[in-house]
């Protein structure tokens, strides 16, 4: 998923993403854990994209869920090429859901499993980010 805040943008690696429909829209729910550095661009932003790169670039998502953005530009360093529309996407995409987000909620540590409620007592908890789908980008 990429986002920008205005003055930041950042692409980070996801494992968790939904789709359903919430509130009569069609949705993409995106999790963002509290440690990421992604994270308070990700709260500044109205709009994120959730990007699906072909398999041949394999290697710049592994890039993306092992590097922070703390440490160095992951958007200019991956070799991809940023397209900025209602939110950054990548141009080598095979598919782009463009999101925009109508609303967000922390998890609850109170009613979550024991176990997880032990890795969020320790590191904090991850925030839905409900995104509205707004555009759906297919490169064929």
């Amino acid at each position: 998923a990429v986002a920008s805040d205005g003055k930041e943008t950042n692409g980070l690696t996801i494992g968790w993403l939904s789709y359903g429909i919430l509130w009569n829209k069609p949705i993409a729910t995106a999790y963002v854990h509290a440690v990421r550095y992604s994270k308070h661009i990700f709260d500044g932003a109205a709009y994120y994209s959730v990007n699906y790169l072909p398999k041949e670039y394999k290697k710049q998502l592994g890039y993306f869920g092992s590097v922070s953005g703390r440490d160095e530009d992951k958007m200019a360093n991956s070799g991809l090429t940023v397209v900025n529309d209602l939110a950054p996407y990548f141009q080598e995409n095979r598919v782009t859901v463009i999101c925009k987000i109508v609303g967000r909620s922390d998890f609850d540590i109170n009613h979550v499993d024991e176990r997880v409620q032990e890795w969020y007592n320790r590191d904090g908890v991850h925030t839905q980010y409900y995104g509205e789908i707004v555009k759906i980008l297919v490169n064929e």
